[in-house]
């Protein structure tokens, strides 16, 4: 018989991309921003849903680095998002 020990596997969090990448908001938007640029507007409407919660996600992708804003060049007025690639990459 056997008296000895068992080692748990230690439990971890997953990384922060599957965190932030995991909801399934986060993953529409995401995979909106990998076809094109987008205006907020323009995903609220893609994805069906209100625009401060479309807010709220593209700021915790902003956080985590997956996704970036520009401001048109025109008139500094209209802000577009873009999926950071090579940082989802790593």
């Amino acid at each position: 018989m056997y008296c000895g020990r068992v080692i748990a596997p230690r439990e971890s969090a997953p990384p922060g991309f599957l965190r932030l990448a995991g909801h399934p908001l986060r993953w529409q938007l995401l995979s909106e921003l990998a076809r094109s640029d987008r205006q907020v507007r323009e995903l609220k409407v893609l994805t069906g849903e209100r625009q401060s919660l479309v807010s709220y996600h593209l700021g915790q992708l902003r956080a985590g680095g997956l996704v970036s804003m520009r401001r048109s060049s025109a008139d500094r007025r209209d802000a577009y998002y873009r999926i950071d690639l090579v940082r989802c990459g790593e």
